[in-house]
């Protein structure tokens, strides 16, 4: 009977140095993890810092720029607009002259 109390005291408590040493190993991780979120966050708030600040200028950067590339992309959108008109209108007269060919020849 001693031997088997023996045995499950030794068991539970090689059960708590288990939990115990995950539990080491997990609050390690952690912090480590944790250190690496606060790094990354400094970073994003100087980027973030760094773009108010150049589109805040009184040069206009990026707004400016942006609005170009936004116009250059409106026309750009509009000739090709006109040209896809212009490929349908070819391809529903080509289509027309096939089918008649392929009723002349029935």
């Amino acid at each position: 009977m001693a031997e088997q109390t023996n045995d499950k005291t030794m068991k539970e408590l090689q059960n708590r140095i288990e939990l115990l040493e995950k539990s080491k190993t997990f609050e390690a991780t952690k912090s480590e993890v944790q250190k690496v979120q606060m790094e990354m966050l400094t970073q994003l708030r100087t980027i973030r810092e760094a773009l108010v600040t150049s589109g805040g200028s009184g040069s206009g950067g990026v707004d400016a720029a942006s609005t170009k590339e936004l116009n250059s992309l409106r026309d750009e959108n509009e000739s090709l607009k006109k040209q896809n008109a212009k490929l349908e209108y070819r391809i529903l007269h080509l289509v027309r002259a096939i089918e008649e060919m392929e009723e002349g020849k029935r």
